[in-house]
């Protein structure tokens, strides 16, 4: 039985593995590797890049845990929630702040 599964699911990721007749880690970035010289369309290289998040643009996922709070700029402000204080920034998503 689970044989037979395994052999389903190794059927059906082959041929994702194989984008326009190369394999997926041809699509990486390095020296260009010694194989059978096949085309890829545009299209896919382009969405293939095009899906990669942008390095620089990461919003901050979670809040500086600190005993005194400061405001870092003119967007922080302050709100009180749960008998905590905590600093949200409409400008820095990075200035978020929550207190001790």
């Amino acid at each position: 039985m689970a044989t037979a599964l395994l052999r389903r699911v190794a059927s059906a990721v082959g041929p994702l593995l194989r984008l326009g007749g190369r394999p997926l880690s041809a699509l990486a970035q390095g020296p260009p590797r010694a194989g059978p010289a096949t085309h890829t369309p545009p299209g896919l290289v382009a969405a293939l890049l095009a899906a990669r998040p942008a390095l620089g643009l990461q919003p901050a996922l979670g809040f500086k845990t600190k005993g005194v709070l400061k405001k870092r700029c003119k967007g922080c402000y302050l709100v009180k929630r749960r008998g905590r204080w905590f600093i949200y920034c409409k400008t820095n998503p990075k200035h978020k702040q929550r207190q001790m």
